[in-house]
């Protein structure tokens, strides 16, 4: 669990791990879509040119997400951060490298971003979208072991007592140092026992493995995505399968987590994640309906 790569010297800026990770995955995701387009020849140079924008509505979106559910930290408590040790100082809502992402937010702007694109290059919208997405589950994965680097996003307790040492439930629970998301957010509402035991071992409490879980499902989906990709029926199959499959993953994935800095849309019964989740199901369901019926139509009137 290394949180900080490396520091750039003179400016003393750190380069986090968790960014490093985002970064190759996003190579990986474009890459995967580059070779595919190769082997169908076509929409390769198209592929190429989108990633930047990709990149660009994918930032955008994943901080406006979570700019809306930790609006009084960016706005109220820390307006400013400094960069480095130059003496500068920006709008915290543009300090990127602390972190402060929200993946949903990062698919939904990225997808916005993807129509635009194609509209105006005239290209087949849901065709390379199925293209475009069998790379975002391995893109996720490198995604959540960052966040295991950064030690945020982490799961709910894991562990029990005997006598006074703490025992982990399970042997792949999780735990954190100081400098991580985890032990400073655990340490400040810690009860004095807990508190005392992070202090004493510099640890946080056993915790679910809430990342590792997401990275190996993300991995998982991507072996279903390949399998459905060759046996799809319409456009846009590729597409929808994620947006449901993740919206599943993800869901479940939420009553393990413990951080509660995520958001809430009703408190202690239904995060953010999961209302967006919820939204994206619905809006797929009715998606695939059309889709596949205008496939079947096609197919008639052929």
């Amino acid at each position: 669990m290394k949180p900080i790569l490396f520091t750039i010297p003179f400016v003393n800026l750190p380069i986090h791990t968790y960014g490093v990770m985002i970064v190759i995955g996003f190579l990986l995701a474009i890459y995967i879509a580059y070779r595919q387009c190769m082997q169908i020849g076509k929409y390769a140079n198209d592929v190429l040119d989108f990633a930047f924008w990709a990149l660009v509505g994918g930032l955008i979106g994943a901080r406006l997400v979570f700019i809306a559910v930790e609006w009084q930290d960016f706005f109220i408590y820390r307006p400013f951060t400094m960069i480095g040790n130059t003496g500068i100082k920006i709008p915290s809502v543009f300090a990127l490298w602390q972190g402060g992402l929200v993946y949903w937010g990062s698919f939904l702007g990225g997808f916005i971003a993807y129509v635009i694109y194609a509209r105006k290059r005239n290209l087949p919208l849901f065709h390379l979208a199925d293209i475009m997405v069998l790379g975002v589950p391995l893109a996720q994965m490198f995604g959540r072991l960052g966040c295991i680097s950064a030690g945020c996003c982490w799961g709910g307790t894991d562990f029990h007592t005997h006598g006074t040492d703490v025992v982990a439930n399970a042997f792949y629970d999780l735990q954190f140092p100081p400098g991580s998301s985890a032990y400073e957010s655990i340490l400040q509402s810690a009860s004095p026992e807990i508190h005392d035991y992070m202090l004493q071992t510099h640890l946080t409490v056993p915790l679910f493995p809430s990342q590792l879980a997401e990275a190996v499902g993300c991995a998982l989906l991507f072996v279903v995505l390949y399998f459905i990709a060759r046996y799809k029926r319409f456009h846009g199959q590729l597409l929808i399968s994620y947006a449901i499959l993740y919206s599943i993953l993800r869901s479940t994935l939420e009553i393990f987590r413990g951080d509660l800095e995520r958001g809430f849309v009703i408190p202690g019964w239904l995060s953010t994640s999961q209302f967006i989740s919820v939204v994206v199901v619905a809006a797929s369901l009715i998606a695939m309906w059309w889709l596949n019926r205008r496939a079947k139509q096609a197919v008639m009137a052929a």
